[in-house]
């Protein structure tokens, strides 16, 4: 397993990117959608919903502990983990497998991903378009799916100011069905709410073919910053083989000033992205 090390926590990073891993996508197509608005499964229009609910509450910086297990091809590793995050500017995630004895850590920022391999003393730093391909997935994008708040790719977290940018569906069980009105030939994505108005996944279908990328979410919890998702399973696919990240987060301190530790030693051997994207795709 340990040698597999460096390989999970790149999966980590392709996981959480998968929409944009999978393949060139063309710029956003409009659809034309009538104002926010309830519509049964018969396609009849109800009712004007109400949005407030589902907005999101602004926040700095998340601390936090907890759990994470990688999987793929039948194999997985699990660790405790520390995680960082200054909204809008990078996501921090220290995989402590034994002791709490940080032994991989992975940076996401707008520019960049470092992956840190402790164990054998290598690391990756390359450009975020490595794994995005185009799609204008933003750190703060990445940020609402651990978290479970809906956003529009490339523009941020719902708010009053970008509602009207949002189709709303309601089938017969009560669940709420939010869906960006701006989509990619790529893919499509929504975000789906119970009748309590938590959040109950992210669902990224692709246009052609299979592939479909899914964030489930559970626990969800009152926080300063709103509703938040306590547990996080993200589930893909590539090149045929299943993949997924699960998160559990505890002790969440919101809002206090610390920094990002984005250091690499200068013993540590570089490892060229273009190489390991390869072994994910063997």
């Amino acid at each position: 397993m340990t040698r597999r090390f460096f390989f999970y926590l790149l999966l980590a990073a392709v996981v959480l990117m998968a929409p944009g891993c999978s393949k060139k996508v063309q710029p956003v197509v409009e659809i034309n959608s009538p104002e926010p608005q309830v519509v049964n499964n018969t396609g009849d229009s109800v009712a004007v919903i109400n949005m407030t609910p589902y907005y999101q509450a602004d926040w700095s910086s998340l601390k936090c502990g907890g759990n994470a297990r990688i999987a793929a091809a039948g194999k997985s590793l699990k660790s405790s983990m520390h995680m960082r995050m200054h909204r809008g500017k990078a996501i921090y995630i220290s995989l402590r497998p034994v002791m709490g004895i940080e032994a991989a850590k992975l940076v996401i920022s707008d520019d960049s991903i470092l992956l840190v391999d402790k164990l054998h003393k290598r690391y990756m730093h390359e450009k975020a378009s490595l794994l995005t391909n185009g799609v204008p997935v933003t750190v703060q994008n990445l940020q609402d799916i651990f978290l479970g708040r809906a956003f529009e790719l490339g523009k941020g977290s719902l708010t009053a100011t970008i509602k009207d940018d949002f189709a709303v569906e309601k089938d017969a069980s009560g669940k709420v069905m939010l869906k960006p009105k701006a989509q990619y030939r790529g893919f499509d994505y929504c975000f789906v709410y119970d009748k309590s108005n938590n959040i109950v996944s992210l669902d990224v279908h692709p246009s052609k073919g299979n592939g479909a990328y899914s964030v489930k979410y559970d626990d969800v919890r009152g926080t300063v910053a709103g509703k938040v998702a306590g547990s996080v399973k993200v589930s893909t696919s590539m090149g045929g083989k299943p993949m997924s990240l699960e998160l559990d987060y505890k002790d969440m301190t919101w809002n206090e000033a610390f920094t990002i530790d984005s250091s690499v030693s200068s013993k540590y051997k570089r490892v060229e992205g273009n190489n390991i994207m390869n072994l994910l795709g063997n």
